[in-house]
């Protein structure tokens, strides 16, 4: 009778441990899975949270860059949202451009490069853009600027003002930074006002 009860127990305490340990690699399993799904979502590799960035030229500050919040998503992709601003003054001549989300493409192959000095290349504006060149302000929901042209465009409807005038062009606009031309592109719609001159 006792031999019995220790098989019994034995054999008891052996399909014990082959549930348990089968249950375990399933649970192992499932983690593992789930560790796959988790590193597949895109996180970013940096982020900065209330950020001023300088452009120096001579060791004179021509230029600012902030946001809220900024992401490097890849290692030539910084994605920034909230108050982006960014100010440029080159003699008497200022530009600033404004927007609630920007996605900026450098010229770089990791973020040891982008870091260094690396070049950029495009910045995408959107969520209430709004540009201003000297006397001039342009309102938009989108707008591309490309470095290599140095021209900020868009296909969007743009409301452009200035003393002069309040237009409404339908079909977008076309800024110039080197020649600080503009060129908004129609239908248009809107007011002049003739602004007499100084004595």
């Amino acid at each position: 009778m006792g031999k019995h009860i220790i098989v019994v127990a034995f054999v008891s305490a052996f399909l014990g441990a082959v549930v348990v340990f089968f249950q375990r690699s399933e649970k192992q399993a499932v983690k593992k899975l789930q560790a796959k799904e988790v590193v597949s979502e895109r996180h970013s590799r940096i982020s900065i949270e209330d950020f001023v960035l300088y452009e120096y030229e001579d060791h004179h500050a021509t230029g600012t860059f902030q946001g809220k919040l900024a992401q490097f998503q890849d290692p030539d992709t910084l994605e920034v949202f909230g108050s982006v601003r960014g100010n440029r003054l080159k003699g008497e001549h200022k530009e600033f451009v404004a927007s609630e989300s920007a996605v900026m493409r450098f010229a770089s192959k990791g973020l040891s490069e982008l870091v260094k000095d690396a070049k950029l290349q495009t910045v995408v504006l959107e969520n209430q853009v709004r540009f201003g060149s000297d006397d001039v302000t342009m309102f938009t929901d989108y707008a591309k600027y490309d470095h290599a042209t140095g021209k900020l465009v868009s296909d969007r409807p743009v409301r452009v003002q200035n003393p002069q005038a309040d237009m409404l062009g339908k079909k977008g606009f076309e800024y110039d930074s080197n020649t600080q031309d503009v060129k908004v592109f129609g239908p248009m719609e809107g007011t002049l006002v003739d602004v007499p001159k100084k004595p």
